[in-house]
């Protein structure tokens, strides 16, 4: 109905736009006679005064031609405002027009318009409220956070620790470039920070498929501040090898091995790595390099959930037993996020799965320890309140 009264209101204003001008009054203004007839008489006066040798000749002709030409233009004016059309059509015309107006305008829409459109926008509504409440995946999880972290940063762009995480979590996303520049807001705000230029270095790496000029530069600087960095340390061997010192870039890396910690997580995959690019060298390599490790499982302190053979084998299980599975699994997570606090990811899937648990108090204490591990950055910290709330984790 709404939209009816609309469209009529439109149709009005339209007929009445083309009508006015048509029954609008035209007569002559007595002040344009009066003005034509001013004119007429200075040609005559300009002739009496040429015939009395008033003016000269070249005077005379000038005065004539500017009165001639205001007394053609004012004619022009005149003619202008006459009526095309006897003054008794004019009504009708108008009439017609508006009929017309009001006519193919309505039949138009008939034929083209969807009146229905508002009502079935109006009705999908309600299901995409429920789809935007529906749960989240982590990445979506982690995608919120983002938003929220920019939009903090920009209040208060000098929170290095929240520039680190921003970054940390482009990096999870899959954004090594935005990471980087990212990273180097937090370098810039604490320049002598060996993990955020350690950090910046390697999402430059990810984003340009190279240890470039600038990443290597960022490498170095952290070593100044962190001698001992072994993520520094390796992406300059691969920055040396990719110079052409293959030599050298062979020796950094034994180096690096044998300095490693017995649990360090990196070794093997470090370890795999020389190996593979000793054998394209064509180098023995065997004898200078440190006692393999006990063989250990991959870290999964990224990972979102159970593997599929775990969630198998505990489809599996009795009630009992399949409680106790993910309680150990989520109890490993809490361990491993007390060993690296700065996880914001972790916390959050932490959260998750002690209120889908039913441990609202863990849940709780987890938040607790979140804010804790991010006390140096509030952009941080209200992000992770904004991934508690969401979660409907008490005292958030």
């Amino acid at each position: 109905m709404m939209l009816w009264m609309i469209l009529t209101v439109m149709i009005a204003l339209a007929a009445a736009g083309l009508t006015i001008p048509l029954v609008r009054r035209y007569e002559q203004r007595p002040d344009r006679a009066r003005t034509l007839d001013i004119l007429k008489g200075q040609l005559a006066e300009v002739d009496s005064q040429q015939a009395g040798k008033l003016i000269a000749q070249a005077e005379a002709d000038a005065l004539r031609a500017e009165i001639k030409r205001r007394i053609l233009a004012e004619d022009r004016e005149t003619a202008s405002m006459t009526r095309p059309l006897p003054a008794t059509a004019m009504p009708w015309l108008a009439l017609g027009l508006v009929a017309v107006v009001a006519v193919s305008s309505t039949a138009l829409y008939a034929l083209m318009g969807h009146p229905e459109l508002t009502s079935r926008t109006t009705a999908a509504a309600p299901a995409q409220q429920a789809d935007a409440a529906a749960p989240q995946h982590p990445m979506g999880e982690v995608s919120t956070m983002i938003a929220g972290l920019e939009s903090r940063l920009q209040q208060n762009p000098n929170d290095a620790a929240g520039w680190q995480m921003l970054g940390w979590s482009y990096m999870r996303t899959a954004h090594p470039a935005d990471a980087a520049k990212a990273y180097g807001r937090a370098v810039a705000l604490d320049p002598g920070n060996a993990e955020y230029l350690s950090a910046e270095g390697e999402a430059m790496v990810q984003s340009e498929g190279k240890v470039s000029d600038d990443a290597a530069a960022a490498f170095r600087r952290a070593l100044k501040g962190d001698a001992k960095d072994p993520r520094a340390r390796y992406f300059l061997a691969i920055y040396r090898d990719q110079q052409g010192d293959h030599k050298g870039a062979m020796d950094d890396f034994i180096t690096l091995l044998k300095s490693a910690p017995p649990d360090a997580p990196w070794t093997a995959q470090v370890r795999n790595y020389v190996e593979d690019l000793a054998k394209d060298q064509h180098i023995d390599i065997s004898s200078r390099l440190p006692p393999a490790p006990a063989a250990a499982p991959a870290p999964q302190a990224a990972q979102p959930g159970p593997t599929s053979d775990q969630v198998a084998a505990a489809g599996q299980m009795a009630d009992a037993d399949r409680q106790a599975m993910i309680h150990s699994m989520v109890d490993k997570l809490a361990g491993e996020l007390k060993a690296n606090p700065h996880d914001s990811g972790g916390w959050v899937r932490l959260m998750r799965a002690r209120m889908v648990l039913g441990e609202a108090d863990k849940a709780t204490l987890a938040y607790q320890d979140a804010r804790k591990a991010f006390a140096d950055s509030p952009a941080a910290q209200a992000a992770l309140q904004e991934a508690a709330k969401s979660l409907g984790v008490p005292g958030a």
